[in-house]
This record gives structure tokens, C-alpha cells and sequence, in this order.
């Protein structure tokens, strides 16, 4: 994957780039595991977890996962949608939870 800084979105290739995004506390952050070819090898939603940067569950991540971040949630959720599928990955539950009262929130 290409570094695409000006379209908000960058791997994390390093425990020590997650730990600053992490301290930086904006944007979003994807891990799980990446199909290896098109339609094949992908795995199950539920390992596949989009997070607020500062989300104390990121701590858990695997080593072996794939870890993006992204500027905005907009944007996170259409490259998770081309790359992935749209069924494919889902919020972690306490940030969904964030969301959905930020949402509410607003009306």
C-alpha cells in the first residue's frame, strides 16, 4: 500500500507509529487482517476493527496485523469499503458507542 498522506490515509508499519498516532489522538484506526487475493483469505468482520485514535482497546492489537490510519472517518470508510468489503469490518463496540451518542449528540 502507498503512502497517501494527502488523502488523509497512512500504514502504521511499527509499534513506535502506532504509539505516536495513538498520543496524537486524531483520526482513526484500522486493524485486522487484509485479504492476501481478491475475495480470498479475508477474515471475519469481528478481526477487522475500526477505532477512535485514542481507543484504549488499540493496545491489544496483534503484531501481525494490519494497522491504518485515517484523517477522517469518511475516508476510512470508503477505503475499508473498496478494500475489504462492506461487510467485512465494523467499529470496535466502545466506539461505536462514541459514535452513535456523538450522533444523537448533535441533534
Amino acid at each position: 500500500m502507498q503512502t497517501r498522506e494527502e488523502t488523509g490515509i497512512r500504514p502504521l508499519e511499527s509499534a513506535e507509529d502506532l504509539f505516536e498516532t495513538r498520543l496524537e489522538a486524531v483520526g482513526f484506526i484500522f486493524h485486522g487482517n487484509l485479504p492476501v487475493a481478491k475475495g480470498k483469505g479475508s477474515s471475519s468482520a469481528g478481526t477487522n476493527l475500526l477505532h477512535f485514535a485514542r481507543c484504549a482497546k488499540l493496545e491489544k492489537t496483534g503484531e501481525g496485523e494490519t494497522k491504518i490510519w485515517f484523517r477522517s472517518v469518511r475516508v476510512a470508510h470508503k477505503h475499508l469499503d473498496e478494500l475489504l468489503g462492506a461487510k467485512k469490518w465494523k467499529w470496535c463496540k466502545l466506539c461505536e458507542k462514541e459514535i452513535t451518542q456523538r450522533v444523537l449528540d448533535e441533534r
